[in-house]
């Protein structure tokens, strides 16, 4: 009979997970500004504790980080407007160093497929694709995803306030849910989750800052335009776990590939940044992230999946952070164990 039980809540399990998965990929458009003003409020609210601490009020509290945070995706926008300007009124530079370097290969494709294809009618039939009637017809598209862009951005700053006014009483909220008896349990898994997600972006900021440097100065070493840029990409992209450096060094080899001379010299740009990447990412990140969120890596880049196929970027972006809240409420679910030890590393279980 005990059996036969077990067997049905697996079963019940399965398909509320199911329905789930499938009520959060539904209300996306909802629940990623929820979850992305959540998780900032968590790390955030530090911050809010000082400010009580100094007897601050709490309106006075939330308004100070909320333009704060305000004055950072304003100061992001800012830096990626004014180098795509640079790199657009660098555009005649960039077109022509483009047809010198694929010169070499259309003469291989005109020599092996017997056409005979010229480059400056290619370039430019490319070149006035990107007219400005070519602009006015996609610009409603263009103006779509920005609104949708403004709409995600205006909803997270309402959550974030709603939020961040009243996490400071989160323990009040929880002993009223959980009632005489099961609130502790409830205070120890948010307390689990909060010290995980807080741990990791930490690490994260630290060691995507060094490589946001290492990055510029490589680059600034070896000459490349628009150094700042690339570092600054580096560190937005080194959020995203296991691929999200990696990604950040294409546009770096593009970008070498045109400017220099050689092909060498792009290539060995590209392996002195991956190594330095390697460096940070194998050797010195596990020292300081340790067990903190206590995943381990398949797991990790399964969520990376996971949830940037449910949420698209953001979902990357949240992956971890996502993972970590799933495995304390897994935690929390009788039948569940097995799943847990799963998503949790080796040396937390011997523990």
């Amino acid at each position: 009979m005990n059996k036969e039980l077990a067997t049905i809540r697996i079963i019940l399990i399965f398909f509320a997970a199911v329905a789930v998965l499938f009520l959060i990929h539904l209300l996306q458009e909802l629940l990623v500004p929820l979850m992305l003003a959540m998780f900032i409020a968590l790390l955030m609210q530090p911050s809010l504790v000082w400010f009580d601490k100094k007897k601050f009020p709490l309106w006075l509290s939330v308004s100070m980080i909320w333009i704060f945070l305000f004055v950072v995706c304003f100061t992001i926008g800012a830096v990626i407007y004014k180098t795509g300007s640079a790199i657009f009124a660098e555009k005649d530079f960039i077109v022509s160093q483009v047809q010198i370097k694929t010169q070499g290969l259309l003469q291989f494709y005109n020599k092996f497929t017997g056409k005979e294809l010229d480059l400056s009618v290619v370039m430019d039939k490319a070149m006035s694709s990107i007219s400005s009637e070519f602009i006015m017809n996609n610009s409603s598209s263009i103006f779509g995803k920005l609104g949708t862009l403004f709409e995600e951005f205006l909803l997270t700053a309402i959550y974030l306030v709603l939020i961040l006014s009243g996490i400071m009483r989160y323990e009040n909220y929880l002993d009223y849910l959980g009632g005489e008896g099961k609130s502790t349990k409830y205070i120890i898994a948010f307390e689990e989750i909060k010290s995980s997600i807080v741990s990791y972006m930490k690490v994260k900021f630290i060691i995507s800052v060094l490589y946001g440097l290492g990055v510029t100065i490589i680059c600034w070493m070896f000459g490349l335009q628009f150094a700042f840029f690339w570092g600054f990409i580096g560190f937005i992209l080194n959020f995203l776990p296991v691929f999200g450096a990696i990604i950040g060094l294409v546009p770096v080899f593009i970008m070498a590939l045109i400017q220099f001379d050689t092909v060498f010299s792009a290539i060995m740009l590209n392996v002195v940044v991956y190594a330095y990447h390697f460096i940070l990412a194998s050797v010195i990140e596990p020292i300081f992230m340790g067990n903190r969120t206590s995943l381990n890596t398949i797991v990790i880049i399964m969520g990376l999946l996971f949830w940037g196929y449910l949420w698209g970027i953001y979902g990357m972006f949240l992956s971890v952070p996502m993972m970590v809240l799933t495995k304390v409420i897994l935690s929390q679910i009788e039948g569940t164990e097995v799943i847990v030890r799963l998503l949790g590393t080796q040396s937390e279980q011997k523990q």
